[in-house]
């Protein structure tokens, strides 16, 4: 089942407000807490030596989740902190008066490969590989279909 169609108005999240916007990066210490920074491409956010940090949006969906009309959006967004770590990042955006608005956001783990990201029938589709037992950090080789529903402000896996 599809679920429900609405037609696109000018009231509809772009990609290009979602390539300029601040993300959430969580707290190592307590991840339910961290801070929002901007991207900025191709260059460091914060170039402070002893706090280092690089954001990139890596892939963005467009599309209707939780039956909303507007057109909302998936991102998955990563960040290195100085280390050989680049860790991924699962957002699920809503339209808040033309602007985006994130509700829900979902760690998805450090190098892992995004092959795609879709929206579909209200939720997010993902085609990643991760980490078998016996992956080298590097080189993730398990490749997995992740589906999420965004339920209130929680991204819930199915």
């Amino acid at each position: 089942m599809l679920g429900p169609t609405f037609p696109a108005n000018a009231a509809d999240l772009t990609v290009n407000q979602l390539q300029n916007c601040p993300y959430f990066i969580p707290s190592w210490e307590n991840p339910a807490q961290g801070e929002w920074v901007p991207v900025r491409i191709g260059e460091f956010n914060r170039k402070n030596r002893d706090n280092p940090l690089f954001l990139k949006v890596v892939e963005i969906a467009l599309g209707h989740l939780a039956n909303r009309p507007a057109r909302n959006a998936a991102v998955v967004y990563g960040y290195n902190t100085g280390g050989s770590g680049f860790f991924l990042m699962l957002a699920a955006a809503v339209n808040d008066r033309g602007k985006p608005k994130f509700l829900a956001f979902t760690d998805l783990g450090d190098r892992v490969k995004i092959n795609s990201l879709r929206i579909e029938a209200g939720k997010i589709v993902l085609d990643l590989v991760v980490h078998g037992p016996d992956d080298p950090s590097c080189c993730p080789t398990v490749r997995k279909i992740a589906t999420y529903t965004l339920a209130g402000h929680k991204l819930v896996e199915q």
